[in-house]
């Protein structure tokens, strides 16, 4: 293999780069022109000081060799062709080929200064903010147009998956009769490569960057997305494997997957827009996990990265996305990717605690139920909740969609008011904030747990002070019974004082057919009890309720069935104050969200303890989370908080800023 550019030549710091230009070579060799045992094809470009840069060439299908340069040193170049360690031709059809023209941007990377952020190489910091555009659904708009409109409403971020339903696979052809072609055994095919370069092109006029993904769990699962029984690997299609598990380490599996990502990084690698390399959707599904095959999966991450690394001369990042109990699969990417679908969005993402020497941010989320009336809410918590806890991105919505077919985009165009507004993306050392919010009268307490099929870190919740992420993270959504006491040990206890005699009422999602018996006490008295026996198939929901008197109120929640019920939502009516609030700063710079109570009338007036604000002015700028207007006026703050601040929406978020 030539020698690509030494990293020094390109240094994160403050580099600058120019071009693309691209070389051509309309010549044959014989073999598969996608295997680099074969045809190992490399241009070189010799620029206008005689230093030679190397780039790996692909072949384009339609008989053209080509390699694209990025350069950090303007000038004209002219290139040569490299076939197996040997030169085969001098220059390409263009002579000289001009880089003189800088990239409007630079290549993403971990801010070495601030390892839990990102920053382009060319010194901007790069704070994502988007949703999930995996593949062209039926039922929305063509991925190019949705692109667009990301871009036009502040969008930076995406994530495209090589699926084989839409075309986007290269070893996965949609037409099954290319297949049974001898000519196209272990080739690459064109289509999805071709379709790959569009969304290339698309995603660079649009200003959207976005993850790669290379491979997805419904392969090789055959259990969750199914997709392996009709794989063209799988050996009973007349592949080459037997076992979906295998495809980690099978010889045969890792060259192919080495042919497609070094053709990807010849071809695409040349574009900023391309934020990372995921190598994996959801690994925690494939066969391989059900065959306790972690090892395998993480030593297959590891050496993956590793070729990426060596043969991409602009050192992209790194990624994947699973469960993030198995640390040891994230040790060999760049960041962390984990994805949720919790009841509580705003405590499941906000709670999370993340690595302190990488960056991480939700890839996916998306509340449990997707009919719930507070869409929106739950969509602005994901986004909000990532940002407020300082996490390196915005938590990103899955259902693209959604997006479109409810035209969700302006929740993203007022995030990004919100990001240029408050220079988020220059504050990576701001520290959520522990907040206190106050109002002159009560309202219904709502929320629901932020954990999910996990053990209880949380059974003890005294309101409304454990409102908070942290708290709410920890309790999990499966209510579970006898069957698995050791993930809930103790009832789900709630401490409040109610201004007002009010009611709980307890929204169960579904119930596991094996059954379960729930219990409301109130005060140490039994309340109600509901049984739920064995049945053929999980119980639909129920919604149960139960009175209190005022003053000091605990109730208690508890399982003594044989199975499982799901908590979607818990309300308490005149159980806490008519707002709450989450933020985070630094001593002259910090930001607030405030949002009402579910149920409130008109506005109300708050006072909130624990800015963490130095005394003094500060130009204090209220952007409406509904409307997307803003206003900014000059406030005196001190002691750490607001008094009596007006609240008119039932959503806003303010950004103080040191006058």
């Amino acid at each position: 293999m030539l020698a690509l550019l030494p990293l020094a030549a390109i240094s994160f710091q403050k580099a600058t780069w120019f071009g693309p230009v691209e070389a051509a070579f309309n010549v044959s060799f014989a073999g598969n022109p996608y295997d680099p045992a074969q045809n190992d094809v490399h241009i070189r470009f010799t620029g206008p000081k005689g230093d030679p840069i190397d780039r790996i060439a692909f072949f384009d299908g339609k008989g053209t060799w080509k390699a694209i340069l990025v350069t950090p040193v303007a000038g004209k170049y002219i290139a040569s062709l490299y076939r197996n360690g040997k030169k085969a031709f001098e220059t390409s059809q263009t002579t000289l080929l001009d880089a003189q023209t800088p990239l409007k941007m630079g290549f993403v990377q971990v801010d070495p200064a601030n390892k839990s952020r990102f920053r382009r190489d060319t010194g901007e910091a790069y704070y994502p903010l988007g949703f999930d555009l995996a593949w062209q659904g039926e039922n929305v708009i063509p991925i190019r147009q949705q692109l667009t409109k990301m871009g036009a409403n502040g969008s930076n971020w995406t994530r495209i998956w090589a699926c084989n339903w839409d075309g986007k696979n290269p070893w996965w052809p949609t037409d099954k009769a290319i297949l049974k072609d001898p000519l196209m055994l272990g080739q690459l095919w064109m289509p999805a490569l071709d379709t790959w370069q569009d969304m290339f092109q698309t995603c660079e006029a649009a200003g959207v960057s976005f993850q790669m993904t290379m491979f997805h769990h419904g392969a090789f699962s055959s259990t969750t997305d199914a997709n392996w029984p009709d794989h063209p690997w799988n050996a009973k299609n007349g592949g080459f494997l037997k076992d979906a598990g295998d495809f980690f380490t099978d010889p045969e599996a890792k060259r192919r997957t080495k042919m497609w990502l070094r053709y990807a990084v010849a071809r695409y690698a040349a574009s900023p827009n391309l934020m990372a390399w995921e190598l994996f959707n959801e690994v925690q599904w494939v066969d391989a996990v059900h065959q306790n095959r972690w090892a395998d999966i993480n030593a297959w991450h590891k050496e993956m990265a590793e070729y990426i690394r060596s043969i991409d001369p602009y050192h992209h990042l790194v990624t994947t996305s699973s469960e993030t109990a198995q640390a040891g699969l994230f040790a060999a990417m760049d960041y962390w990717q984990p994805h949720t679908y919790p009841q509580n969005v705003l405590a499941a993402i906000s709670g999370f605690e993340g690595p302190l020497d990488k960056p991480s941010f939700f890839g996916e989320f998306g509340p449990s139920n997707l009919d719930r009336p507070d869409l929106r809410q739950a969509l602005r918590d994901g986004i909000y909740g990532g940002m407020l806890a300082n996490q390196a991105g915005a938590g990103m919505f899955w259902y693209w969609d959604v997006v479109e077919n409810k035209n969700l985009y302006n929740e993203f165009a007022n995030a990004a008011t919100f990001m240029s507004a408050s220079g988020l993306a220059d504050h990576p050392t701001a520290k959520p904030w522990k907040l206190q919010v106050r109002t002159a009268g009560s309202a219904d307490i709502s929320f629901g747990p932020g954990g999910g099929f996990e053990k209880a870190g949380r059974t003890n919740l005294v309101l409304p002070d454990d409102l908070n992420a942290k708290a709410l993270a920890g309790v999990p959504q499966y209510l579970q019974g006898s069957g698995h006491r050791d993930m809930f040990p103790s009832p789900l206890a709630l401490n409040f004082k109610a201004s007002a005699a009010g009611s709980i009422k307890l929204a169960l999602g579904t119930v596991a057919k094996a059954g379960a018996h729930v219990h409301i006490s109130v005060n140490g008295k039994e309340a109600l009890a509901k049984d739920y026996p064995a049945a053929a198939a999980d119980h639909k929901g129920d919604h149960l309720s139960a009175s209190y008197p005022a003053g000091n109120v605990k109730i208690e929640i508890f399982n003594d069935g044989a199975d499982w019920a799901t908590i979607e939502n818990i309300s308490l009516s005149n159980a806490g104050p008519q707002a709450s609030g989450i933020g985070m700063g630094e001593l002259d710079w910090g930001v607030l969200r405030l949002t009402q109570a579910s149920g409130v009338a008109g506005p109300v007036t708050a006072s909130v303890t624990g800015l963490s604000l130095v005394d003094g002015d500060y130009d204090v700028t209220t952007i409406d989370l509904i409307s997307g207007k803003s206003q900014t006026d000059r406030h005196a703050i001190s002691h750490f908080q607001l008094e009596h601040w007006p609240v008119p929406s039932a959503d806003q978020i303010l950004v103080f800023k040191r006058a």
